[in-house]
């Protein structure tokens, strides 16, 4: 499908674009883990999505159903905000350095880190991407009566694995760059991550429409 290309494209785009922010805009690890803080918010959110609209076998999308799923969802929000905020605390206390003291308020982060440091843009095509994916298998469930793969069990132990194993090599990286003052580590990392995320797109994109699972 045309638009499954286009946003599969995208997706990849928003994961090279912090190659371009580390050799152009002078991102540092702190700017860096960051942005993958957030996209991994923005990957929760499309998990949440996801799983209240398609973890249902077609034919079975009742509003008990739907209710049923967001019930499961806010605690899937209460535990991953917890969860989170640990991690962003680890972030702050071990990257943060000069920016701990520019930054004492969400609007300043917002300002200096969002708009400051262009994040916006990358965390922008994160979200379309994200959103058009699961859109085009919302018209394939829904539109087109077709099959999709959902494992609900795996989206959720999905966005856990992401947080530890992408942050862990992320901030192991981050360290090296710290320690011998140059930014390549990151690139390489940068680039590493690019290619995780591409393999488990593809793997996703090239199960989804054969069978209906909803593992929970």
């Amino acid at each position: 499908m045309p638009g499954e290309t286009a946003a599969a494209s995208l997706l990849i785009l928003s994961n090279l674009i912090p190659i371009a922010g580390i050799a152009l805009w002078g991102w540092d690890a702190f700017v860096l883990l960051c942005l993958y803080w957030l996209e991994t918010a923005i990957i929760g959110f499309w998990i949440m999505v996801r799983y209240i609209l398609l973890s249902h076998p077609p034919g079975s999308l009742t509003v008990r159903a739907v209710l049923g799923a967001m019930a499961i969802c806010s605690f899937f929000v209460f535990h991953a905000s917890i969860f989170m905020s640990v991690h962003m605390g680890f972030l702050w206390a071990l990257f943060a350095g000069d920016w701990a003291k520019r930054i004492h308020t969400p609007t300043e982060a917002v300002h200096l880190l969002l708009i400051g440091e262009a994040l916006w843009i990358p965390l922008a095509m994160a979200i379309v991407g994200q959103g058009g994916m699961t859109l085009i298998d919302l018209v394939r469930r829904f539109v087109l009566r077709r099959p999709v793969t959902i494992d609900t069990a795996g989206l959720v132990t999905g966005f856990y694995k992401r947080i530890l194993l992408m942050h862990a090599a992320i901030m192991i990286g981050a360290f090296v760059a710290l320690k011998i003052g140059s930014t390549g580590p990151l690139v390489v990392l940068v680039l590493l991550k690019t290619m995780v995320e591409f393999v488990v797109l593809f793997r996703m994109r090239r199960d989804t429409g054969t069978t209906v699972t909803s593992k929970k």
